[in-house]
Order: C-alpha cells, then structure tokens, then sequence
C-alpha cells in the first residue's frame, strides 16, 4: 500500500454521515465524545477475521495493528513491553523520564531482540581462558536468562560453544571454559547470509538449539537460537520492523533545545526511527522550532509526531510553516489519569477533538495521520474514533494493567492491581524534570536536578493523579481481544479495511438510557 500519501491521495475520507453529525454539533458548539454516540450496523457477508486492520501512524510507517501505540508514560512504556506490543503489531513509545542515556539504551535493546531474519547479531561471548566462576558471576549480575554463549579468540574466530548442557556437569571444580566447551568441530554452524528460513531447517535437521553463524575465516558475526526462530517462523508476519528488520520502536522528547542531545542518542545510539515531541499543549512556537531543530539535524530519516492538540486551529498552526509534522497527536484531558481540563478548564471531548483536528488537516492539503491519545476504555472506542478521523490510537491506562508495564503490582483484597500515574501528577512532576517539561513547570533557570525540595514541590500545579489500574494479564492477551473486537466492529459495518471503514461508518447521538442499555444491565454477579 506504500506511503499514507499513496494510500490516501485524498486524505482520510469520512463518510457523509459522520461528517454530517458533526457539523451540525459543531454549528452548535456542542461536543461529543465516545459514551455519545453508537455506531449503526449494516447488511454484510464479511467475516471478522477477513478484516486488515492495517493502519497508519505516520506519514511512513504503517502498522499491523490498527494504529496502536503503547503511551509514553512511566507507568506504562518501558522496553519490557515497547517489545511485546511490537510483536504483536504495535509500538511503544518510551517515555522520557529517564536519563538521555537510559532512553536510548531502552530503544536500543527493543530494536536488538531482533535482527532481519532474527538472527541476534551481537552475541555474548567469552574467552578459552575464563573460568565457570566468571561466567556464572556475569550470568548472575546481568540477570540474563539465557547460558549458551559462543567461545571466540581475540580476533573473534569462533572456538567452541558452552551451553547449560556443558555448565549442569560441572560440580566441584572451577574449569576453564575452555575445558568444557563444545569444540568447533562439533558445533553446528550457518554461513554469514544465513536468513532465519535457512537457519530454521538447519536446527531441525540437525537438532540444535543454537546456531552460530560465521564468516568465511570463521569469525562470529551472529547466533540463531531455537525459540526465536521457531516463534518468529510463526508470527513473524505480524510483528512491527523498521525499515532495518528490527522491532519498531519509538521515544518521547521535549521542546527544549537541550532536548537535541537527547534526540542525537536515541536515533544515533539506539537507532530510534519514531520521535515524538510530547507536551500538554503541542501547538507552540517551541514546538515548531523545535520541529525545525530536528529536521536540520536528521531530515526527513526520522519520523516525527507532535502532540497533543485538540482544535482546528492548533492542527492548522502545526501544518503551516516550511517544516511539517508527520503525525499529530490529539487529546487534551480525556486521559483517565489527566485533569488538565480541570486544572486549566481548556479540552475538547475526545471525538469532536479528533474530527477537528481531522477537518484541519483536510482543509490544508498535507495529508498526516491523526493518533487519539486518550479516553480509549474499549475496543469499541478505538472503532468509533476511527469513524470521525483517526488512523492511530495511543493507550495509556489501557496497556498499563498488563505484565508488561513498569508499574508495582499491588495487591488488594485479594486482587491483583498495577499502579499508574499520569505524567502531569505531583510525584511524576516531582521527581522527573521530563514530567515538568512535558506539563511547561520549568522555571526557565538552569534547575537541572532530577528532585525538587519540599518547596519547589509545593508551587508545583499538578495536572494528573496517580492510582490503580486492574491486573490484566498480559500484552498478547489484550492486544488480541483489542485486536479482535475492532474485527469485528468493522465486520458490523461490511467494511475489511480502515479506510473502507470510514468511508461506510454511520453514527447516531444517543441518550445514556442508551448507553446503560448497551452495557451488562439486571444481572448479578458479572463477570468477564
């Protein structure tokens, strides 16, 4: 389907009916958002599982599934799971509360788990002349979960292979390894080129679990391992890759100058293809020149999303200019952990922000997608704001309950819980300057300690809470009752694409005796 300009040479196009409902709110200055309005079926012989749900998040890179982008919160995007919703077709963004050099390693480690083909590309070795103790010692600081490491010379010349075969027999003594390696003649091995296909039936044939691969004068240039291989053989075609083969992943930074620096490390150092600028109110000056900042130093190599906004006018500000944005991120306040409506009485319900936005975009001719960042509960809301514009979805507290998440799991009343904090809450702002930023509660002095003291803390103006979020499980097990709930959203309307979708979706406003009505109603006991 190529580029989203190619695949949209018009633009997102929304159907007469949804266009309609909205105009006329919006000649009435009235706002809608998700509760109010339902979708209408329509006559169709579509199956859910014959729905692409493909969909674009930037102006290059399209995802598998349907949009979705894990949000750049501490509590919900670390690298543990940026990688599992990459292999299930989506991306993380990490977020920014972490070091420039934290951010980057995290991006780097996503991309690294897997390489074209699968292939790990820089495994870790060890020397003839080290000892059992010593791998066993790094084995343990680094908390690796792996023990079959290739043995090399100081000229990386592949010598032998120890695995937790070689490490189970060794008892009282301390060998060298040496000692207990499997020699090279006896290790299977691939030649340099080998793709994961090739690599896959070699360890069938010859019942390995680990295969390294080598150059012609036997160097190590990278390892196969069994479990990669066989589960990327049967999902491979569903995972997010960039444009080098590795898992696609993206990062969060500011507006400020300084934040150049940090940018530099991610795409140089990790290989981040995805940056988004992230602030509570996207349509700034600091935000286009930082745009112009970025497109001086990486052209048009990195794709680049700005949020969040919510009106007509700020989408309009953002595309106008000589440098433009390759995505525009939309929600102000709808976040269940957010109250900047609250604190700053600005925001826009959620779906009359994205079809504004969208209308913008429309009326300016250069074609990006729009990501709803906020307020997602269901699979259904995701179907619904796709209806008014959106090609991507941003979810915060929706992901944040999953195994994957960096929050603690607490545990109460005998239930399973993840804490989640909103960036803008006093303990984000307090304790990271990215939270501060990202909210404008920099002094504009040269404060550049991560803590504030007591009193700092007390003139700090929150813009989010903290609290608990029910344990979900895990990352594969959400994404797939998302995914399939979308399915089959589309389905009801006889659409097998998002742009079909758009193109046939009818809405109606309803009451909330039709909402309650769509929900479990006079039964006891539910459960899920």
């Amino acid at each position: 389907m190529g580029d989203f300009a190619t695949a949209y040479p018009n633009g997102v196009e929304l159907s007469a009916d949804v266009i309609n409902l909205f105009e006329d709110r919006r000649k009435r200055r009235e706002a809608v958002t998700f509760d109010e309005v339902t979708l209408e079926d329509k006559p169709s012989d579509l199956h859910p599982n014959d729905v692409v749900a493909q969909s674009f998040i930037t102006r290059k890179i399209k995802l598998k599934a349907c949009g979705i982008l894990s949000a750049a919160m501490d509590t919900v995007t670390e690298k543990e799971l940026a990688l599992a919703i990459a292999k299930m077709g989506g991306i993380g963004i990490i977020h920014r509360n972490l070091s420039p050099d934290e951010q980057a390693e995290q991006v780097r480690w996503v991309r690294r788990k897997i390489n074209y083909g699968g292939m790990i590309d820089k495994p870790i070795t060890f020397a003839p002349d080290e000892r059992v103790s010593h791998l066993q010692k790094e084995i343990e600081s680094h908390k690796w979960t792996f023990t079959s490491f290739p043995i090399v010379d100081d000229k990386g010349q592949l010598l032998g292979l120890v695995t937790r075969d070689e490490l189970d027999f060794v008892e009282e003594s301390n060998p060298l390894l040496s000692d207990i390696m499997k020699p090279r003649s006896k290790t299977v091995t691939a030649p340099e080129g080998t793709d994961s296909s090739k690599a896959y039936a070699i360890m069938q044939k010859e019942k390995v679990k680990k295969l390294p691969v080598v150059a012609s004068d036997d160097r190590l240039v990278g390892m196969y391992v069994w479990n990669d291989v066989k589960n990327d053989n049967e999902k491979r075609d569903f995972f997010s890759l960039d444009s080098d083969g590795h898992f696609l992943v993206g990062a969060a930074i500011g507006f400020a100058e300084s934040d150049i620096e940090r940018a530099e490390l991610l795409v140089n150092k990790g290989g981040c293809k995805v940056l988004v600028l992230d602030s509570s109110h996207g349509a700034c000056k600091a935000a286009k020149d930082q745009l112009a900042r970025l497109r001086a130093k990486f052209g048009n190599s990195v794709e680049i999303i700005i949020g969040n906004i919510a009106s007509y006018d700020s989408a309009k500000y953002l595309l106008e200019g000589d440098h433009k944005p390759d995505g525009l991120k939309v929600g102000i306040g709808p976040g269940s952990i957010c109250t900047t409506r609250q604190v700053t009485g600005h925001g826009v319900p959620q779906l009359t922000a994205v079809y504004e936005v969208w209308r913008a975009v429309r009326d300016v001719g250069y074609h990006v997608p729009i990501i709803a960042d906020g307020g997602i509960r269901t699979s259904g809301d995701i179907v619904k704001v796709l209806a008014v514009g959106a090609s991507g979805v941003m979810l915060g507290s929706f992901l944040a309950g999953t195994a994957e998440s960096p929050g603690q799991t607490v545990i109460q009343n005998g239930k399973r819980f993840k804490t989640i904090r909103g960036m803008g809450s006093r303990s984000a702002m307090a304790e990271r300057s990215g939270s501060r930023v990202r909210y404008h509660r920099n002094d504009g002095t040269a404060q550049v300690a991560e803590s504030l003291t007591k009193r700092q803390q007390q003139k700090m103006v929150p813009e989010g809470v903290e609290g608990l979020v029910e344990y979900k499980g895990s990352i594969e097990k959400v994404m797939s009752e998302v995914l399939g709930g979308i399915q089959s959203g589309f389905a009801h309307t006889g659409a097998a694409s998002v742009a079909e979708f758009q193109k046939r979706a009818s809405m109606w406003v309803q009451s909330f005796a039709g909402v309650a009505e769509g929900r479990p109603h006079d039964i006891y006991n539910i459960t899920h």
